[in-house]
Protein backbone atom coordinates (compact mmCIF):
# COMPACT_ATOMS: atom_id res chain seq x y z
CA UNK A 1 0.00 0.00 0.00
CA UNK A 2 1.57 3.52 -1.21
CA UNK A 3 2.71 5.68 1.52
CA UNK A 4 -0.24 7.98 3.48
CA UNK A 5 0.31 11.84 2.40
CA UNK A 6 -0.13 13.49 6.13
CA UNK A 7 -2.64 16.22 6.31
CA UNK A 8 -1.74 19.62 6.26
CA UNK A 9 1.14 20.47 8.31
CA UNK A 10 1.79 24.00 9.39
CA UNK A 11 5.06 24.94 7.99
CA UNK A 12 7.75 25.80 11.01
CA UNK A 13 10.77 28.22 10.64
CA UNK A 14 13.96 27.94 12.65
CA UNK A 15 14.13 31.64 14.42
CA UNK A 16 16.48 33.43 12.89
CA UNK A 17 18.35 34.23 16.03
CA UNK A 18 19.65 30.39 16.85
CA UNK A 19 19.96 29.72 13.21
CA UNK A 20 22.16 32.72 12.79
CA UNK A 21 23.93 31.68 15.93
CA UNK A 22 24.62 28.12 14.50
CA UNK A 23 25.21 29.68 10.56
CA UNK A 24 26.94 32.69 11.64
CA UNK A 25 26.03 36.35 9.28
CA UNK A 26 25.87 36.37 5.52
CA UNK A 27 23.19 34.02 4.44
CA UNK A 28 21.88 35.03 1.19
CA UNK A 29 18.66 32.52 1.43
CA UNK A 30 15.95 34.76 3.15
CA UNK A 31 15.49 33.27 6.59
CA UNK A 32 11.40 33.13 6.43
CA UNK A 33 11.33 31.05 4.10
CA UNK A 34 10.12 27.27 6.09
CA UNK A 35 13.51 26.24 6.13
CA UNK A 36 12.31 22.63 7.51
CA UNK A 37 9.76 21.33 4.81
CA UNK A 38 9.49 17.91 3.96
CA UNK A 39 11.10 18.44 0.68
CA UNK A 40 13.02 21.80 -0.58
CA UNK A 41 12.66 21.46 -4.35
CA UNK A 42 15.17 20.91 -6.44
CA UNK A 43 14.37 22.21 -9.09
CA UNK A 44 12.57 19.18 -9.66
CA UNK A 45 12.10 17.64 -13.09
CA UNK A 46 11.99 13.82 -15.22
CA UNK A 47 8.34 12.84 -14.03
CA UNK A 48 7.27 15.25 -12.42
CA UNK A 49 4.73 17.67 -13.76
CA UNK A 50 4.56 21.41 -12.75
CA UNK A 51 1.28 21.36 -11.46
CA UNK A 52 2.27 18.28 -8.88
CA UNK A 53 3.95 20.80 -6.67
CA UNK A 54 1.48 22.74 -4.77
CA UNK A 55 1.72 26.44 -4.41
CA UNK A 56 3.24 26.28 -0.94
CA UNK A 57 5.55 23.94 -1.63
CA UNK A 58 6.60 27.14 -4.40
CA UNK A 59 6.48 29.38 -2.57
CA UNK A 60 8.37 27.69 0.28
CA UNK A 61 11.33 27.30 -1.95
CA UNK A 62 11.68 30.71 -3.63
CA UNK A 63 14.95 31.17 -2.32
CA UNK A 64 16.11 27.67 -3.44
CA UNK A 65 15.17 28.35 -6.78
CA UNK A 66 17.02 31.82 -7.07
CA UNK A 67 20.40 30.21 -6.63
CA UNK A 68 19.55 27.29 -9.16
CA UNK A 69 19.35 26.69 -13.00
CA UNK A 70 16.03 26.27 -14.72
CA UNK A 71 15.11 22.95 -15.81
CA UNK A 72 15.33 23.08 -19.42
CA UNK A 73 18.73 23.92 -19.24
CA UNK A 74 18.85 20.00 -19.15
CA UNK A 75 19.03 18.35 -22.64
CA UNK A 76 16.50 15.84 -22.67
CA UNK A 77 17.37 12.27 -22.28
CA UNK A 78 20.84 13.97 -20.63
CA UNK A 79 22.05 12.72 -17.11
CA UNK A 80 24.43 14.09 -14.82
CA UNK A 81 27.73 12.23 -14.03
CA UNK A 82 29.35 12.31 -10.36
CA UNK A 83 32.90 12.58 -9.85
CA UNK A 84 34.67 9.47 -9.73
CA UNK A 85 37.25 10.42 -7.12
CA UNK A 86 36.78 8.17 -3.63
CA UNK A 87 39.89 9.75 -2.30
CA UNK A 88 39.16 11.61 1.21
CA UNK A 89 42.03 14.14 0.43
CA UNK A 90 40.39 16.75 2.74
CA UNK A 91 39.69 19.09 -0.07
CA UNK A 92 36.57 20.96 -0.48
CA UNK A 93 34.81 22.13 -2.88
CA UNK A 94 36.52 20.18 -5.43
CA UNK A 95 35.88 20.22 -9.38
CA UNK A 96 33.22 17.57 -10.50
CA UNK A 97 34.85 15.28 -12.99
CA UNK A 98 34.61 15.68 -16.67
CA UNK A 99 30.97 15.36 -18.39
CA UNK A 100 28.79 16.42 -15.26
CA UNK A 101 27.04 19.56 -16.55
CA UNK A 102 23.63 19.34 -15.62
CA UNK A 103 21.14 21.62 -13.53
CA UNK A 104 23.15 21.69 -10.46
CA UNK A 105 26.36 23.26 -12.30
CA UNK A 106 25.53 26.60 -11.33
CA UNK A 107 24.75 25.37 -7.27
CA UNK A 108 28.31 26.55 -6.78
CA UNK A 109 26.34 30.07 -6.30
CA UNK A 110 25.94 28.99 -3.04
CA UNK A 111 23.02 30.11 -0.30
CA UNK A 112 25.84 30.98 2.00
CA UNK A 113 28.10 34.38 1.54
CA UNK A 114 31.48 32.64 0.28
CA UNK A 115 33.03 35.32 2.15
CA UNK A 116 32.01 33.50 5.44
CA UNK A 117 31.58 30.24 4.43
CA UNK A 118 35.05 29.40 5.84
CA UNK A 119 34.54 30.71 9.05
CA UNK A 120 31.15 28.92 9.39
CA UNK A 121 32.46 25.57 9.12
CA UNK A 122 35.47 26.21 11.57
CA UNK A 123 32.83 26.30 14.16
CA UNK A 124 30.97 23.22 12.81
CA UNK A 125 31.00 19.96 14.28
CA UNK A 126 29.50 16.56 14.17
CA UNK A 127 29.09 14.49 17.36
CA UNK A 128 28.74 11.01 17.27
CA UNK A 129 27.68 8.70 20.17
CA UNK A 130 25.49 6.65 21.78
CA UNK A 131 25.82 3.12 22.26
CA UNK A 132 29.18 3.08 20.71
CA UNK A 133 32.66 2.11 21.87
CA UNK A 134 34.48 5.13 20.87
CA UNK A 135 32.47 8.72 20.66
CA UNK A 136 33.56 11.28 18.46
CA UNK A 137 33.31 14.93 17.45
CA UNK A 138 34.60 15.58 14.13
CA UNK A 139 35.69 19.25 12.74
CA UNK A 140 34.00 19.25 8.95
CA UNK A 141 38.19 19.37 7.64
CA UNK A 142 38.14 15.72 9.30
CA UNK A 143 34.92 15.12 8.65
CA UNK A 144 35.75 16.02 4.59
CA UNK A 145 38.85 13.72 4.85
CA UNK A 146 36.85 10.68 5.54
CA UNK A 147 36.72 8.80 2.07
CA UNK A 148 34.54 9.83 0.08
CA UNK A 149 31.91 8.54 -1.45
CA UNK A 150 30.40 10.39 -4.94
CA UNK A 151 26.88 8.99 -6.45
CA UNK A 152 23.80 10.25 -8.83
CA UNK A 153 20.82 9.00 -7.47
CA UNK A 154 17.13 10.12 -7.18
CA UNK A 155 15.31 12.04 -4.69
CA UNK A 156 11.17 11.08 -3.73
CA UNK A 157 9.19 14.18 -1.86
CA UNK A 158 6.06 12.89 -0.51
CA UNK A 159 4.11 15.24 -2.31
CA UNK A 160 4.34 13.28 -5.11
CA UNK A 161 7.41 15.19 -7.37
CA UNK A 162 10.88 13.51 -8.04
CA UNK A 163 14.30 14.77 -9.14
CA UNK A 164 16.47 12.28 -11.14
CA UNK A 165 20.22 11.99 -11.18
CA UNK A 166 21.31 14.19 -8.09
CA UNK A 167 25.18 14.19 -7.88
CA UNK A 168 25.45 13.77 -3.84
CA UNK A 169 29.05 14.18 -2.52
CA UNK A 170 29.53 12.71 0.98
CA UNK A 171 30.75 9.87 3.54
CA UNK A 172 28.63 6.59 3.53
CA UNK A 173 27.83 6.09 7.61
CA UNK A 174 29.84 2.63 7.64
CA UNK A 175 32.88 4.68 7.50
CA UNK A 176 32.08 6.59 10.40
CA UNK A 177 30.69 3.54 12.27
CA UNK A 178 34.27 2.05 11.45
CA UNK A 179 35.55 5.16 13.80
CA UNK A 180 33.16 5.29 16.78
CA UNK A 181 32.27 1.21 16.44
CA UNK A 182 28.89 0.63 17.45
CA UNK A 183 27.58 -1.89 20.28
CA UNK A 184 25.24 -4.63 19.14
CA UNK A 185 22.87 -3.25 20.99
CA UNK A 186 22.30 -0.14 18.73
CA UNK A 187 19.59 -1.26 16.01
CA UNK A 188 18.77 2.09 15.45
CA UNK A 189 20.60 5.01 14.25
CA UNK A 190 18.85 8.85 15.47
CA UNK A 191 20.00 11.86 13.44
CA UNK A 192 20.19 15.39 15.48
CA UNK A 193 19.45 18.63 13.96
CA UNK A 194 19.52 22.35 14.40
CA UNK A 195 17.44 23.17 17.65
CA UNK A 196 16.24 19.32 17.98
CA UNK A 197 13.60 20.66 15.26
CA UNK A 198 13.70 17.93 12.78
CA UNK A 199 15.17 15.33 14.48
CA UNK A 200 14.81 11.98 12.68
CA UNK A 201 16.12 8.02 12.59
CA UNK A 202 16.48 5.02 10.30
CA UNK A 203 16.93 1.09 11.19
CA UNK A 204 21.05 0.37 11.34
CA UNK A 205 20.29 -1.41 8.69
CA UNK A 206 18.56 1.11 6.69
CA UNK A 207 21.72 3.51 7.50
CA UNK A 208 24.38 1.26 6.17
CA UNK A 209 22.61 0.05 3.19
CA UNK A 210 25.40 1.27 -0.06
CA UNK A 211 23.66 3.91 -1.25
CA UNK A 212 22.37 5.86 2.58
CA UNK A 213 24.86 8.74 2.57
CA UNK A 214 25.48 11.53 5.09
CA UNK A 215 26.25 14.41 2.38
CA UNK A 216 27.97 17.30 2.76
CA UNK A 217 28.12 18.37 -1.25
CA UNK A 218 26.07 18.65 -4.21
CA UNK A 219 28.08 18.59 -7.76
CA UNK A 220 31.40 19.35 -6.02
CA UNK A 221 29.76 22.73 -3.69
CA UNK A 222 29.10 22.64 -0.11
CA UNK A 223 25.08 22.00 0.36
CA UNK A 224 22.56 25.22 -0.20
CA UNK A 225 21.33 25.91 3.00
CA UNK A 226 17.75 24.79 2.00
CA UNK A 227 19.43 21.62 1.28
CA UNK A 228 20.65 20.82 4.68
CA UNK A 229 24.39 22.83 4.76
CA UNK A 230 26.48 21.93 5.89
CA UNK A 231 25.57 18.22 6.31
CA UNK A 232 22.62 16.15 5.30
CA UNK A 233 21.10 12.86 5.17
CA UNK A 234 20.46 11.12 1.95
CA UNK A 235 18.59 7.56 1.31
CA UNK A 236 17.48 7.34 -1.85
CA UNK A 237 14.76 4.89 -1.61
CA UNK A 238 12.89 6.37 0.85
CA UNK A 239 10.30 9.27 0.71
CA UNK A 240 12.94 12.59 1.69
CA UNK A 241 11.58 13.72 4.94
CA UNK A 242 13.56 10.54 6.42
CA UNK A 243 16.59 12.58 4.97
CA UNK A 244 17.25 14.72 8.01
CA UNK A 245 18.51 17.96 6.98
CA UNK A 246 21.33 20.53 9.04
CA UNK A 247 22.97 17.35 10.91
CA UNK A 248 25.15 17.97 13.38
CA UNK A 249 24.59 14.95 15.85
CA UNK A 250 24.08 11.13 15.51
CA UNK A 251 23.31 9.10 18.05
CA UNK A 252 23.34 4.99 18.00
CA UNK A 253 20.22 3.80 20.18
CA UNK A 254 18.61 0.58 20.65
CA UNK A 255 14.85 2.75 19.73
CA UNK A 256 13.75 4.74 17.31
CA UNK A 257 13.34 8.14 17.33
CA UNK A 258 9.88 9.90 16.06
CA UNK A 259 11.11 12.46 14.18
CA UNK A 260 9.32 15.77 13.16
CA UNK A 261 7.49 14.13 9.93
CA UNK A 262 6.63 11.04 11.45
CA UNK A 263 4.65 12.96 14.59
CA UNK A 264 2.65 14.85 12.13
CA UNK A 265 1.37 11.77 10.92
CA UNK A 266 3.85 10.69 8.09
CA UNK A 267 4.49 6.87 8.06
CA UNK A 268 7.49 5.86 10.07
CA UNK A 269 9.25 3.49 7.33
CA UNK A 270 8.57 5.85 4.30
CA UNK A 271 9.28 3.57 1.54
CA UNK A 272 8.98 4.76 -1.99
CA UNK A 273 6.25 3.45 -3.96
CA UNK A 274 7.81 1.17 -6.51
CA UNK A 275 6.99 2.73 -9.69
CA UNK A 276 8.76 5.84 -8.83
CA UNK A 277 11.94 3.78 -8.34
CA UNK A 278 14.28 3.91 -11.19
CA UNK A 279 17.19 0.80 -11.50
CA UNK A 280 20.41 1.74 -10.27
CA UNK A 281 18.92 5.16 -9.02
CA UNK A 282 18.20 4.22 -5.11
Amino acid sequence: MPPRIAPHVAPRTVSRRSLLEWLGKGTVLALGAPLLKACANLDAHGTTPEDVLPDESRAADAGADAVSPAADAVEAGGEAEAAADTAGDGSFPFEPGEGSGSIFTRWGERTVDPQDLRSILGGWRLTVDGMVENPRTFTWEELIGLTRQDQLTDFHCVEGWSVYDVPWNGVHLSTIFEVVRPRPEATYVAFHTIDGRYNESLPRAVALEPRTLLAYGIHGNTLPLAHGFPARVVVPRLLAYKSAKYVDRIELTDRPLIGFWVAAGYPYDAEVPPGRLRPGKY
